[in-house]
């Protein structure tokens, strides 16, 4: 069995004025007197059998083992030796838990990271094929107006595209989309008013 320790926070008791006691008056004719004074600090004035018997215990042994020629140093830098052991072991397995502990939050963040990032990569994917969808549309729009100067409106078509392409490239940049709405069909017809404008969808992507 492992030593307990001794106590070593005995304090006096204190208490105001005179000691008090009530007498009692016994079976027999006489007369007992208790203490009815009103301590402070009582709880740790106590000094008992108990802690005297393994003061004298404690003692008993130690100059036993003197008496009998047992290396009482030897004997305290075997048990320090154990005591340091047993607390290496626990330190270690204490910071073995906790690298598995960090390590597993590292695998955590890691695959939240990469499922963020699947996420996003999925969501442009769909966000370009939408654009091209309404591109084409655009596009077919503007063919009919190819005619006299073809040259010249050409050049404008492929302004103003470059332009759109500058404007997607903003998009992405500040993760501020703005897209014209259009029909879920096969002609992904675009969604106007009754003057004939575009109807847009402004929006931001949210990464939790």
């Amino acid at each position: 069995m492992s030593w307990q320790m001794l106590p070593t926070d005995y304090t006096d008791a204190i208490w105001s004025g005179l000691k008090r006691y009530t007498e009692i008056t016994n079976d027999d004719g006489t007369v007992s007197f208790q203490d009815v004074t009103q301590y402070s600090n009582r709880e740790k004035s106590f000094f008992g059998a108990a802690d005297a018997n393994r003061m004298n215990e404690a003692l008993n042994t130690i100059m036993s083992m003197v008496e009998n020629g047992t290396n009482l140093y030897a004997d305290f830098q075997n048990y320090f030796t154990a005591q340091k052991t047993a607390f290496k072991n626990t330190a270690d397995a204490t910071q073995a838990d906790f690298s598995a502990y960090v390590d597993g939050l590292k695998a955590d963040g890691d695959a939240a990271i990469e499922t963020i990032k699947t996420d996003y990569r999925n969501e442009i994917t769909v966000f370009e094929d939408t654009q091209e969808k309404v591109f084409n549309t655009w596009f077919e729009l503007i063919k009919g107006q190819l005619s006299g100067d073809v040259a010249g409106n050409l050049q404008n078509a492929i302004d103003e595209t470059k332009e759109r392409l500058r404007l997607i490239e903003g998009m992405c940049l500040t993760n501020d989309f703005i897209a014209p709405l259009a029909t879920d069909d096969e002609t992904l017809t675009v969604i106007t008013d009754d003057l004939g404008n575009a109807i847009l969808a402004d929006w931001k992507y949210k990464e939790e």
